[in-house]
């Protein structure tokens, strides 16, 4: 395993620095980097297989990534939200029109319209945060669609990638793209305030 680990290791750094030479001949991204890893470590390579297939690996690194996507979208909607509440602490006393139907209606104070903001981007805050629940779960362990034949640990891998949960069934575990469309969907919203 460390061997393995190594090497990929070594490949992650060829393809920071763009030195990794990706074949089109070969069929996808794991073609790629299983050949290079056999390059690199010979014939322990085939082992990376032991206990998981492409189908987890894929809808590992899908909600990996999306996790991370929904960390960083909920770190600067915070910040957001920080910065409205400075702005409308700044200008308290200040009046501005209010609009509604694109006509000025009534003064309303430049805080209270601020801080209209910060309560839209608390319900964006809050449907991220419900979003990441669902993206939250480890698939590995569910193989191609049926499991596998190893007796891992699934909870120890969850705790070790920082996941709070383990999926429940391999077949939904492997198809499941949910959380993406739900996350891009929550954007969607966000993108409206």
């Amino acid at each position: 395993a460390e061997v393995i680990t190594e090497g990929l290791a070594s490949i992650a750094e060829e393809i920071e620095q763009g030195k990794f030479q990706f074949n089109p001949e070969l069929e996808d991204i794991h073609m790629n980097i299983e050949a290079r890893l056999l390059e690199k470590v010979g014939e322990v390579g085939g082992k990376l297989h032991t206990a998981r297939s492409r189908n987890d690996q894929v809808a590992l690194d899908l909600r990996l990534f999306t996790k991370e996507a929904i960390s960083s979208t909920l770190a600067k909607l915070r910040e957001f939200q920080q910065a409205l509440i400075s702005l409308a602490e700044a200008n308290k006393g200040v009046i501005m029109p209010g609009y509604t139907h694109l006509q000025p209606a009534q003064p309303v104070l430049l805080a209270h319209h601020l801080l209209a903001y910060f309560e839209m981007l608390q319900r964006d805050i809050n449907r991220f945060s419900d979003c990441l629940k669902r993206t939250d779960v480890m698939p590995l362990g569910s193989g191609a669609i049926a499991g596998v034949a190893y007796n891992i640990d699934r909870d120890f891998l969850a705790r070790e990638l920082g996941f709070g949960q383990i999926s429940q069934n391999s077949i939904d575990a492997v198809s499941d793209r949910d959380f993406v469309v739900e996350y891009e969907a929550v954007a969607s919203l966000c993108m409206m305030h």
